[in-house]
Parts: structure tokens; C-alpha cells; sequence
């Protein structure tokens, strides 16, 4: 197989720039060539009717030559890990430009570094990465505003999978294993478990042995799992009870990983799922997040780990 390519936007700040900081790992999976996007957000706010004046002309003109200069500048750093590296110069609304040269390009990963939000809105992704992570073709992996680890050098020592007992879940686990495979991480699966909504009498004691038996299929759903993974990689496996956005962000306090592997909900309407919530909270967490969604997973990225899994089996 080829290959792969991941796409990386830049828009001049450092934090952007901490996206180089997986150079090293997206190599290790079988990256070889990056395209470097950044985009000069000039004269697109014209309708295609207005001929804006010279002044503007010129502005726009230094505003490419500028992003031009920035681009040949970072590329020097993916070079030199030994990577290709071509650059993309773009002017527009930067999500949709972003979107649009992934699209062209058959980029089969996306690398982005994300400002967050203050106040009300700080459980969003600054706006252009929101816009990417949500309706990208090909897995995104991101590095949020609340990231804690060490990006340099970034490594990866353990790898946090969560599952919610569901296929759609459960999709991702074939790639999780070919990363701690190729990475030499260890996989930590964990499934959070809560009561669902209902009428009841706390005299009637069924909710605690409702609990029980919840906790009891829990566990065994992830002994199940652990078991279908084999001996290619080391898994552990963590059970916990509660809301599992905030059960997982505090797995990730309690047992530091560096790296999120997890399914998304679809790319909008009902297909917003709860598993898209927790998504958005893992987002902010700390650690990078590989964000897939099941229309993704014939992409090159995943048929590379099936391959070299399958190649594996005896």
C-alpha cells in the first residue's frame, strides 16, 4: 500500500505548530507524505459581483506572499523528519478551505492543534476545528486546548479506548491495536456504566441490585473484548459508574494515557448520539484524541491496520 498522507493547517500561531509534535508517531504508522494548509482569510467576505479596489488587491497579494514565506518556513521541520512535504497556500473561510484541499488531496489523517473558547462556550473546539473534526472525510486526530501531556518528545506509553457496549463503538479497536502494536502502548479499555432514567422507590431496594448486575456486565463485556484482542497487544480494562464524559476525563487523571482512540456519532440530525457528547468532552481533555466515524473506516488508515493484523493471525 502507498503511502499514507495527513494534512496539517497552520494559521502562524505556535500553539498550530504543536500539531508537529506527532510527526513522529504518524511516521511510525506509515506516513510519508504531509501537505501543510494555511489559509490567508482575505477578500472572500466579497461577493463575486464587487471588484474590490487596488488597496485590497494588494493587501490580498501580501497576505498570500506572507503565507507562502510561513509555510516554506515550517516545512523545514517535516523534512526534516523525513518526511515529503508540499504546501498549500489558500485564501477563504479556513474551515471550508481546510475541508476542501483534505478532500482533493485524499488526505488519509488529519492533524490539527485547537485554540479553545472561554466562558459559556468553553466545552467547543475554537470554531475552524470544530467545523474540521465534524464533518472531515478521513480520522482527525487533535490536540485540544487542555492538552497536559508532554508533546516533546511525544510518546506514546499507554492508549485510552472507551467503549459504550456498542458495534459502533467497538469499530475502532481493530486500529487502537495496530497503533499500540506499532507504538509499543498499552491499550486501557474502559466502559462507564449508569442507571438509566426511571421511576422508582428507594424503598424497593432495586436500584442497587440493578446496579450490581450492571456493573457484573460491564465487567464481563470487557473480559469479553480483552479476549478478542489477543496477545498482540498488553490491554487492561477499567470499569466505572457514572456519566461517562466525566468518568473518562477522570480515568485520564487517575491513569495518564497519551493518546484517545474512540468512535463519533455521525456527521449530524439524529445520528448525534451521546457517544458524539462524550466525543466533545474527551476533546478538551488531557490528551490528543484520534477522532473516526464509521463512513471512515474503508479509508487507506484503517486498511492498513487490518492488513498488517491479518498478516499477524496465524
Amino acid at each position: 500500500m502507498a503511502g499514507l498522507t495527513a494534512l496539517i493547517p497552520l494559521d502562524g500561531t505556535k500553539l498550530s505548530e504543536s500539531a508537529f509534535a506527532m510527526l513522529p508517531l504518524i511516521k511510525t504508522l506509515g506516513v510519508e507524505n504531509v501537505e501543510l494548509v494555511s489559509v490567508w482569510q482575505g477578500l472572500w467576505e466579497y461577493e463575486t459581483s464587487e471588484r474590490p479596489g487596488p488597496k485590497l488587491q494588494e493587501f490580498e497579494e501580501k497576505g498570500r506572499a506572507y503565507v507562502e514565506a510561513y509555510l516554506a518556513q515550517e516545512a523545514t521541520r517535516v523534512e526534516g523528519v523525513g518526511l515529503s512535504v508540499k504546501k498549500v497556500a489558500l485564501s477563504g473561510r479556513a474551515a471550508d478551505e481546510i475541508l476542501r484541499a483534505a478532500a482533493e488531496s485524499r488526505a488519509d489523517l488529519i492533524v490539527i492543534a485547537t485554540h479553545g473558547r472561554d466562558g459559556l462556550a468553553r466545552w467547543r473546539l475554537g470554531s475552524v476545528a470544530d467545523k474540521v473534526v465534524r464533518h472531515a472525510t478521513c480520522p482527525t486526530l487533535v490536540i485540544g486546548p487542555n492538552v497536559e501531556i508532554e508533546l516533546e518528545p511525544y510518546t506514546v506509553h499507554r492508549i485510552l479506548v472507551p467503549l459504550d457496549g456498542s458495534p459502533l463503538a467497538e469499530e475502532v479497536l481493530p486500529i487502537a491495536t495496530w497503533i499500540a502494536a506499532r507504538t509499543g502502548a498499552g491499550l486501557d479499555l474502559v466502559r462507564a456504566v449508569s442507571l438509566p432514567p426511571m421511576d422508582y422507590e428507594y424503598s424497593m431496594g432495586y436500584v442497587p441490585g440493578l446496579l450490581t448486575e450492571l456493573e457484573d456486565a460491564g465487567r464481563a463485556y470487557l473480559a469479553g473484548v480483552a479476549t478478542k484482542l489477543g496477545t498482540e497487544v498488553q490491554a487492561q480494562s477499567y470499569l466505572s459508574v457514572g456519566p461517562a464524559g466525566l468518568n473518562l476525563l477522570e480515568q485520564l487523571r487517575d491513569h495518564p494515557a497519551q493518546l484517545v482512540i474512540m468512535m463519533s456519532h455521525g456527521r449530524g440530525g439524529i445520528a448525534r448520539t451521546a457517544l458524539g457528547s462524550v466525543v466533545d468532552r474527551l476533546l478538551h481533555g488531557p490528551a490528543p484524541v484520534l477522532v473516526l466515524r464509521s463512513e471512515e473506516l474503508e479509508g487507506k488508515l484503517s486498511q492498513a491496520a487490518k492488513e498488517e493484523l491479518a498478516s499477524k493471525l496465524p
